[in-house]
């Protein structure tokens, strides 16, 4: 008895580790297509559902949307704890009041990009992808025009922008 279960468990096992290979291989796949494949494979894979729930590439789009908007969603706190000291200028609370909105902006686009991708409409996800990408690129005009560079925020738009970009790709190949 003690054989059977060891080679039930064993076979379990083998079993997992197949199925996470070719999740692994899905993932690769489309990353490799990527302006940044390293970022797009590391953030995908980092996510908890990417395991069991990427069998599909439209569930891996869906999980490179998500990623994008939860960075997105930590920008936000990081410009709202910003925005909270005292000791801010006038000028920069503007600029940053104006990036805090426009991250907002992009998670609800992020959020109707999901909600297109569920649907299948692959237009309309490469429109509200678009639209986040311009969103935030107006946060990264903003702070250049009024030279109010804060490196860390410059370096988030960054990120975010290629997170929205990866999930661009993807979408492109699917469609």
């Amino acid at each position: 008895m003690k054989q059977f279960a060891g080679l039930v468990f064993l076979c379990i096992v083998s079993f997992s580790c197949i199925l996470g290979n070719a999740d692994s291989s899905l993932i690769s796949d489309l990353c490799k297509h990527c302006d940044d494949p390293k970022l797009c494979l590391s953030t995908i894979k980092a996510r908890p559902e990417s395991g069991e729930f990427a069998a599909t590439t439209n569930q891996i789009e869906i999980i490179a949307i998500s990623v994008a908007s939860a960075d997105a969603s930590a920008t936000s706190a990081y410009i709202k704890e910003k925005l909270s000291h005292e000791d801010i200028q006038p000028a920069t609370e503007a600029t940053f009041e104006d990036c805090q909105k426009n991250y907002q902006d992009a998670v609800e686009q992020l959020d109707d990009s999901i909600s297109a991708m569920l649907a299948n409409a692959h237009a309309d996800v490469d429109v509200w992808l678009h639209a986040a990408i311009s969103a935030i690129e107006s946060c990264g005009n903003e702070l250049e025009s009024h030279g109010r560079n804060d490196g860390e925020l410059s370096k988030r738009n960054e990120v975010f922008l290629k997170l929205c970009k990866n999930a661009l790709v993807i979408n492109k190949i699917l469609t």
